[in-house]
Formats: C-alpha cells, structure tokens, sequence
C-alpha cells in the first residue's frame, strides 16, 4: 500500500512538472496540511457525537429492544446461534453500522468475534460458518443513516449532502441480501463436504 501511494504521489508530482502546472501543484500541496485537519476534525467530532448517542441508546434501553427485533432474523440466518451474549453484541454492531457508525461497530464486532471463536468448534484458527456470516452482515450490511459519509460531504461544501441516501439504502441493501445468499450457498456447499467426508472416513 505504501508503495501504491508513493507511485500515484510521484506520478502527480511528474504530470505536474510535464504540463507546467507547478502553481497549482505547489498550491494542492500547501492546501493538503489545512484541508487534512478540517476533515479529521469534521470526524472525530461526528465520532465523538454518535458514540455519545450509542452509550445514550444503550442506557436507555434501545440496543437491548434493536437486539429482540434483531433475535428472528440472527436465528434464521445463524440457526446454530443460541449464546445471548454474542447475539447482544452482534446487535449492537448492527445497529451501529445501520447508523453508518463503523468506529462504534468495531468495538462490539471483534468481542462477537471472539465470543464465537471461544464457542466454535473448529480446530486451529478455522473460522465457523456463524464467524464467516456475521463477517458478511458487517461488512455489506443495511446502512440507513451513513453519518460518516454525510459528515465528510458537508465538509467539502455539497449543496445537498444528504441527496445520495436513499441510494445508499439500496445499494446495501442489495449487497446484504446477495452477500448473505452467497453465504448461505457455500454454506450448503461446506455442509454437504463434510457429510461425504464423513460417511467415506466410515
């Protein structure tokens, strides 16, 4: 990734010299130090905020009735699923991810995950069939409100940073559901190996 960088840097850098364009050049670069705080500032502070919300939600109770909504469908897509704990916790990544909060999601997802490694079955580091599903759920899960992204749109001055939601939903929307189906294919794929692996070691 470094070396990715350097090259699209060094590029720029020749095209700038080639064209004769070193004013602008110079200009992105000296505008680069003031533009990087303004963006980083625009996020910490929509972190910040958000996870506030997400402590408020969960004292009131709100995570806790996101996790009983939530229960139906983590069982039909996780049958094998039965510790509350873990589901709480995969909830609460939901959730936060619905939010388009991907930094409050973390938190909960890896101790999900370490949950399911410590109830998991399978040998050395192989992950689960839930382990490898709720990889899918999290990362092309829905995304109602992209918090992040509408922050960072205002921040460069969009007219409408709000204009692109409904598309968004859509768009995660569509990748779930093909992300979980594809899941729930090589799962029956995995399964059906196994049984023929079994009935053959016999």
């Amino acid at each position: 990734m470094n070396g990715i960088w350097l090259g699209i840097s060094l590029i720029s850098l020749i095209y700038g010299l080639v064209t004769g364009r070193i004013e602008v050049l110079a200009s992105a670069i000296l505008d680069i130090p003031q533009k990087g705080l303004e963006l980083a500032v625009t996020l910490v502070f929509s972190a910040v905020f958000w996870n506030g919300m997400m402590c408020i939600l969960s004292d009131v109770g709100a995570i806790g009735f996101i996790s009983k909504l939530l229960r139906p469908l983590l069982h039909l897509i996780m049958p094998e699923l039965k510790d509350k704990e873990t589901i709480d916790l995969i909830s609460t990544n939901i959730a936060a991810n619905m939010l388009g909060l991907g930094f409050a999601a973390t938190p909960s997802g890896l101790k999900a995950m370490k949950r399911m490694k410590q109830l998991s079955l399978e040998e050395d580091n192989t992950a689960s069939d839930e382990m490898v599903t709720f990889l899918v759920l999290n990362t092309a899960g829905v995304t109602l409100i992209p918090t992040s992204v509408l922050a960072i749109r205002q921040s460069f001055g969009s007219a409408n940073p709000a204009d692109f939601v409904i598309l968004g939903i859509i768009s995660t929307l569509l990748s779930c559901i093909s992300g979980l189906y594809l899941d729930h294919v090589l799962k029956s794929h995995r399964k059906k190996k196994r049984i023929k692996e079994s009935k053959n070691a016999s």
